[in-house]
């Protein structure tokens, strides 16, 4: 942006912010009035987007022209009159958090640099651990969304049931299984024909029965993942009989609570979730049910060391760290 140093004084951050803020009213303020979807000017909204990157900066006002046109043009999934999807959009409180922490911009990939930014982090991970009921030593990590945090826990299913040495293990889901866990499993290695598709009940639950028949026609069974509330219906795998199935054949319990975990807030959903307590992994997405921005993941494992050494490296530039 024309005459803005890299590094602004008080006076420059402040007009900067009020420029910006008065767009974020003017938008607040009329997203009750929008239509759930408008694609009006949408061929010169692109064009406008699709450049060479230019010599030189631009007028803050202009660049809020074009964010302008990215928040109105298209679906406004965040918006009053938008029903479809599973996302339940970002409160303004969170957009306000996010302009904070990245005015700090502290670097919290280690624990030295930022001591109260990283255990701040912990402790969401501990009060999400605690919501579901897993033990101390249970851990966890924040991730951009739950297809990350789902690829975490099956790399650390994989370690720990398998080891390096893992090609022929096999995953079990459903046709009700997100589409994030076959795409997780191939990208962690797993041939995509090792995923195996259990059949379901009438209630497009996992059938127990059929998990077990399958578990014993393969040679290295290796994980079982359970849904707390698929996406296309809403249904919820029967957690205590697969947890006491997973115990029986020594399979990692993982449960895709992306959609529905944060329903264990309620009476009614820790009742239909009994059993989640004993997974070996979590999945969620506070972007849906905590309505935090888009995207916001987490994955919490119930043996917190298990999931350190799936992912633990070593160098040099870390000896002291």
């Amino acid at each position: 942006m024309n005459g803005v140093p890299l590094e602004p004084d008080g006076d420059a951050v402040r007009a900067l912010t009020e420029e910006a803020l008065e767009y974020l009213v003017a938008f607040t303020e009329g997203r009750r009035d929008r239509p759930a979807s408008d694609f009006t000017g949408l061929d010169e909204a692109l064009a406008c987007v699709r450049t060479d990157p230019p010599e030189e900066g631009r007028p803050l006002a202009d660049v809020l022209d074009t964010v302008a046109a990215a928040g109105r043009v298209g679906h406004d999934t965040t918006g009053d009159g938008w029903m479809a999807y599973v996302p339940g959009g970002g409160l303004f409180t969170s957009a306000l958090a996010d302009l904070i922490a990245k005015t700090q911009n502290r670097f919290v990939n280690l624990w030295e640099p930022a001591h109260v930014a990283a255990e701040l982090e912990a402790t969401a991970v501990r009060w999400l651990c605690g919501l579901f009921d897993l033990p101390p030593e249970a851990r966890g990590t924040l991730t951009t969304g739950g297809s990350l945090a789902t690829f975490s826990a099956i790399v650390t299913a994989r370690h720990a049931k398998l080891g390096e040495d893992f090609l022929d293990g096999t995953i079990y889901v459903t046709a009700e299984t997100h589409g994030a866990t076959a795409k997780a499993a191939a990208l962690a290695g797993f041939h995509r024909a090792n995923v195996r598709v259990v059949p379901t009940t009438p209630e497009l639950r996992m059938d127990v029965d059929a998990l077990r028949e399958a578990v014993a026609a393969d040679p290295r069974p290796c994980m079982v993942v359970a849904t707390a509330g698929t996406t296309n219906t809403g249904a919820v795998d029967d957690l205590g009989a697969l947890a006491d199935a997973a115990a029986e054949l020594g399979l990692w319990l993982h449960v895709d609570a992306a959609y529905g975990g944060f329903f264990q807030l309620t009476e009614r959903g820790r009742e239909r979730f009994a059993g989640i307590e004993r997974a070996d992994s979590i999945v969620l997405d506070p972007h849906k049910g905590m309505f935090l921005p888009y995207g916001t993941g987490a994955v919490l494992v119930r043996d917190g060391q298990q999931l350190r050494a799936a992912h633990e490296v070593h160098g040099d530039y870390l000896q002291d760290l």
